[in-house]
C-alpha cells in the first residue's frame, strides 16, 4: 500500500468557515433586487465555479441584470462580510499542527473560487501560514466538478492519485476528487453522511478534522 504524500484541500467549508458568508452575500444581494430567498434554495450552488454559479443563480431567482453587475455586486458583499467574520473551520489548525507541519506531506489549496477574492482573502486571514500552493478557478483549466483542478495540482506537486488525499464538503468539489481517482474525505460541514454517501461510496466521511488525523496516522503506518 502506498503511503500518502500530499493532502489537497478545498477552502470553502473545508478549511474556511465561509460557506455562510456566501449565503449571506446572496440573500442580500436578493434583497437588493427585491426578491425573497432561503438557504434552503442557496444549497444547490454550494461549490460552483463563478462560470457556473452566475447564470443558474439569476436563472433560478429570475434576476435581469448584466452578469458583470451581478457578481460585482455579490462580490462586493461577500467581502465586506468575509472581512468581519472569516475564520478557520473548527479543528483545522489542529489538524495541520498534528499531522502536516514538520512532515514531508506535500499540501495544496484547491479552490472554485477567483484569484481575485482569493487575493482578497489573503488579507483578511493568514491562510499564507498555511498554503504556499493554490490554485483557484482562475488558473484551472475546467473547474469542479471536473477532476482537472486536482489533476492539475496533483501535476504540479508530482503526486500521483493513489498517494493523495483530498478534503472537500460540497457535492462539487467531492466529485471532482472522486473523479481524480484519489483517496477522498466529506467533511461533513455542509452536507449530511446520507448526502455524501449518495454521491459515491468511495467517499470516506469524516464528522470533524479528528477522523481524518486518525486515518491518516492509521493509514501512513500500514505496511
Amino acid at each position: 500500500m502506498n503511503n500518502i504524500k500530499g493532502i489537497l484541500f478545498d477552502m470553502d467549508g473545508t478549511v474556511l468557515d465561509s460557506e455562510g458568508l456566501f449565503d449571506e452575500a446572496q440573500l442580500l444581494l436578493l434583497n437588493e433586487y427585491n426578491i425573497k430567498g432561503s438557504i434552503n434554495e442557496l444549497s444547490q450552488f454550494k461549490g460552483m465555479s463563478y462560470k457556473d454559479f452566475y447564470p443558474k443563480f439569476m436563472k433560478k431567482f429570475n434576476i435581469i441584470d448584466d452578469i458583470a453587475v451581478i457578481r460585482l455586486k455579490l462580490r462586493t458583499y461577500l467581502h465586506e462580510i468575509m472581512e468581519q467574520n472569516i475564520d478557520f473551520i473548527a479543528g483545522f489548525k489542529d489538524f495541520y499542527n498534528a499531522s502536516i507541519k514538520d512532515t514531508n506531506l506535500k499540501i495544496g489549496l484547491v479552490t472554485n473560487t477567483t484569484r481575485l477574492t482569493f487575493k482578497k482573502i489573503q488579507t483578511f486571514i493568514n491562510i499564507d501560514d498555511y498554503f504556499s500552493y493554490v490554485l483557484t478557478s482562475t488558473e484551472a483549466k475546467e473547474p469542479k466538478p471536473s477532476p482537472m483542478p486536482y489533476l492539475q495540482a496533483m501535476e504540479f506537486l508530482s503526486l500521483n492519485p493513489n498517494q493523495t488525499l483530498i478534503i472537500e464538503d460540497s457535492k462539487t468539489g467531492l466529485l471532482s476528487g472522486i473523479k481524480s481517482n484519489a483517496i477522498v474525505f466529506g467533511l461533513t460541514t455542509s452536507l449530511t453522511e446520507d448526502q455524501i454517501k449518495k454521491i459515491s461510496d468511495n467517499i470516506r466521511i469524516a464528522n470533524s478534522y479528528t477522523d481524518i488525523e486518525i486515518f491518516l496516522k492509521n493509514y501512513n503506518g500500514q505496511k
